[in-house]
């Protein structure tokens, strides 16, 4: 599994006073429905196996949750001089999307890369609105398209192989991460009062408030029951 997105860093014209350092794990609480394992085609067989498991979930020991994005709900009000959120990358990778679940910022180019010998097409839509429908027939190559400008979230998915799927979800500001392949986030925050959003596709949004001084670390965890999954 890759690792999650890291958090924004700061820039080395920037100074880290007046920021903190927000950290948690999120968690889902009980037993993990079955990964569903979705059949291939022939033609990729020999390169992904009769069957892939289903990215929409995914779940490690103790119920750590990974690829959940973790964003400032005011983000957009707050300074962010010297802030350079990571540059998007989904990988087609044995025929799955990596990660499933991607946060990036808007605007930011987004890169696609095809790392299979075989054919992938890449189709992207937010809400109704196609963004683009590109063939990928070459291991090793890669397509760069603009994100939208406004926040939300967009749907990717490959024509030619239909249980390929992924995931963005997009902010108007740099305070953003997902989390790692133990429930873990990271993310460098100003200080002051703040709401803290947990966001999966899959589990209802859930929102926490806390408060940080500039040089502190703060813990803001995160759990859902197995029965709020949908």
């Amino acid at each position: 599994m890759p690792p999650a997105s890291p958090p924004a860093k700061a820039g080395a014209a920037a100074s880290p006073a007046g920021r903190g350092l927000l950290t948690g794990q999120v968690r889902l609480l009980g037993t993990p429905p079955p990964v569903e394992m979705r059949e291939t085609t022939a033609s990729v067989a020999s390169v992904c196996g009769d069957t892939v498991p289903d990215r929409s979930l995914s779940v490690g020991e103790e119920g750590a949750l990974a690829h959940v994005v973790v964003a400032l709900v005011e983000g957009a009000s707050l300074p962010a001089e010297g802030l350079t959120p990571p540059v998007p990358v989904l990988d087609q990778r044995k025929c799955a999307y990596e990660p499933p679940i991607l946060a990036a910022r808007v605007g930011a180019t987004l890169e696609v890369r095809n790392s299979d010998p075989v054919m992938h097409n890449v189709r992207a839509v937010a809400g109704s609105q196609p963004l683009f429908n590109v063939a990928m027939p070459l291991e090793g190559t890669s397509l760069r398209r603009p994100l939208p400008a406004t926040p939300g979230t967009l749907q990717v998915k490959c024509d030619v192989h239909p249980w390929m799927r992924a995931v963005v979800r997009t902010f108007d500001h740099p305070y953003f991460t997902t989390t790692d392949e133990k429930g873990r986030f990271r993310l460098e925050v100003p200080e002051g009062t703040h709401t803290v959003l947990f966001w999966h596709p899959r589990l209802p949004d859930a929102t926490r408030s806390f408060s940080i001084e500039g040089g502190q670390t703060q813990q803001a965890d995160q759990s859902w029951p197995v029965s709020a999954l949908h």
